[in-house]
């Protein structure tokens, strides 16, 4: 029998269960029958959990811009006017990050339509010119308290669940809404008003619960990695031996590993593949913030204790004489 390494090829095991057991009762119960079979004490520690730092540790600060010179009648010529007095309104004060983006976008569109519109004086449109290299200087930096700062996004990158099979559609969700995002910070010419997906993001947490996800599958992957390979010299096999001990290892990788630890694996890998191509929203930003969400490298070091993990298992099959892939 061929032991299958995981690929995100497993796109049919996803619609494996997973006995109706939470994820964390699937791997303790698989490291409870790997160290009963090798009649050895069970590996004990504490697992990990990577908290998002608070947002005062992540809010970058913006110089302000004085906007008193756009007090000038000739701006409601090209609809600015209106825009900045919103914004200096009681309620406009006190905008969240998602309507403080919508608002700073929206100003560098106004501006450049105020620059190009004959009714405005050249005087105004130069000092309308300078307003606007600014604002465009401070919009990454809008963009990262928005990523990082906002209510919705702090909701929606931290995360203390495992998340579940069976929830594509909120992965779909999310997936879209932070394409949004993304595709509105690399197009100046967007009309999108991301405070319409804002409700979305905060309320279903799907990038915050798939990073915890990660980690603590990761450690517990790593657990049993080591309890096999600790106890290794209990199972015994070869000629004129007992491998009575080999007989129910094995039985405990076909029922516990293939067939539901595997398939969570899978699902959690089908999980961040949907969400790669927004991968690029969370690059690292040194000239900003020294903060790197670490979804990305949880998820190699994912990949990497599963293929440790199933390295266990080819070595013992070749050890005992079965057959391996």
């Amino acid at each position: 029998m061929r032991i299958r390494l995981f690929t995100t090829s497993f796109a049919a095991m996803l619609l494996v269960g997973c006995d109706n057991h939470s994820p964390a009762t699937l791997f303790t119960t698989y490291l409870d029958r790997v160290a009963s079979v090798q009649d050895a004490p069970v590996l004990e520690g504490s697992s990990l959990n990577q908290a998002l730092p608070r947002k005062r540790e992540l809010s970058v600060d913006i110089p302000p811009i004085s906007l008193g010179l756009l007090d000038s009648y000739q701006l409601r010529q090209c609809g600015l006017f209106q825009l900045i007095a919103e914004r200096n309104s009681v309620l406009g004060k006190v905008a969240d990050q998602f309507s403080n983006y919508d608002y700073q976008h929206a100003l560098l569109l106004g501006l450049t339509q105020c620059i190009t519109n004959n009714d405005i004086s050249n005087e105004l449109k130069q000092t309308l010119q300078q307003i606007k290299q600014q604002k465009q200087l401070h919009l990454p930096m809008h963009q990262w308290n928005l990523l990082y700062t906002s209510d919705a996004m702090q909701s929606q990158l931290s995360g203390t669940e495992w998340l579940k099979e069976g929830i594509g559609a909120q992965v779909k969700q999310v997936k879209n809404a932070l394409s949004t995002i993304a595709n509105t910070f690399d197009n100046p010419e967007s009309t999108a008003e991301l405070t319409r997906i804002q409700e979305t993001l905060e309320k279903t947490p799907i990038v915050g619960n798939l990073n915890y996800s990660l980690v603590q599958a990761t450690w517990h992957l790593a657990t049993v990695t080591e309890q096999l390979y600790r106890y290794d010299s209990k199972i015994i096999c070869g000629p004129q031996r007992d491998i009575t001990k080999y007989r129910y290892l094995n039985n405990v990788f076909e029922q516990r590993y293939i067939g539901t630890i595997q398939p969570y694996l899978a699902t959690l890998d089908s999980y961040y593949q949907q969400l790669t191509q927004i991968s690029p929203l969370f690059a690292p930003k040194p000239e900003l913030h020294d903060y790197v969400y670490p979804l990305e490298s949880n998820h190699q070091a994912f990949r990497d204790a599963i293929k440790v993990h199933v390295g266990y298992w080819q070595q013992l099959f070749k050890r005992c004489g079965r057959k391996v892939g």
